[in-house]
């Protein structure tokens, strides 16, 4: 109840949704004239404030200049919210990190989540020498959907994905998942 609460205080409160320097940012770098806005929140990253804006494509960040950066769904393997530092966090394919620090977070970590999740079509686990590998079917979503599935292969603890038996076992579940996902 207290998150329902919240939605309708911030409904009431005047902040219909991010201002006009926050979306002329999200249209320049994700492309798309009229951004469908999934929720927002405001921050800072670097120490610099930033508007932060969850739209169909990705997760944007727009800073108080108007310099804007956007992560798409399909690229983050991992991430989420650390309550503790008030950030939301990601990881991505190379095993870069990144992060915002969220003072207002709305509803971002939630959707954040949800829109993760749902550019996964389908991930399968592989137990392998040193750890584990998931294969993963992914899609791009919003304006970015061109109907193909990426392919990715990530390596958790001490998986070595250059071992030959790792590679055949990954390149196998590739192969078998993409005939299954055409």
């Amino acid at each position: 109840m207290g998150q329902r609460w919240g939605r309708i205080m911030h409904a009431f409160s005047g902040d219909r949704g991010p201002g006009p320097q926050a979306l002329a940012g999200v249209v320049a770098v994700i492309g798309v004239r009229h951004p469908h806005v999934l929720a927002w929140g405001t921050g800072s990253d670097e120490d610099r404030p930033v508007t932060v804006v969850a739209v169909d494509e990705g997760l944007v960040i727009v800073d108080a200049g108007g310099t804007s950066r956007a992560v798409a769904w399909h690229e983050v393997v991992r991430g989420g919210w650390r309550s503790k530092t008030s950030a939301l966090h990601w990881t991505f394919l190379d095993r870069a990190e990144d992060s915002v620090k969220l003072d207002r977070p709305g509803d971002l970590p939630a959707v954040f989540n949800d829109r993760v999740t749902a550019s996964i079509v389908v991930r399968e686990p592989l137990d392998v020498d040193g750890g584990r590998v998931t294969v993963a079917g992914r899609r791009r979503l919003g304006s970015l959907d061109d109907g193909a599935i990426q392919w990715t292969a990530v390596a958790d603890g001490e998986a070595d994905l250059t071992d030959p038996v790792t590679e055949s076992r990954v390149l196998e579940a590739t192969a078998r998942l993409r005939e299954a996902w055409r």
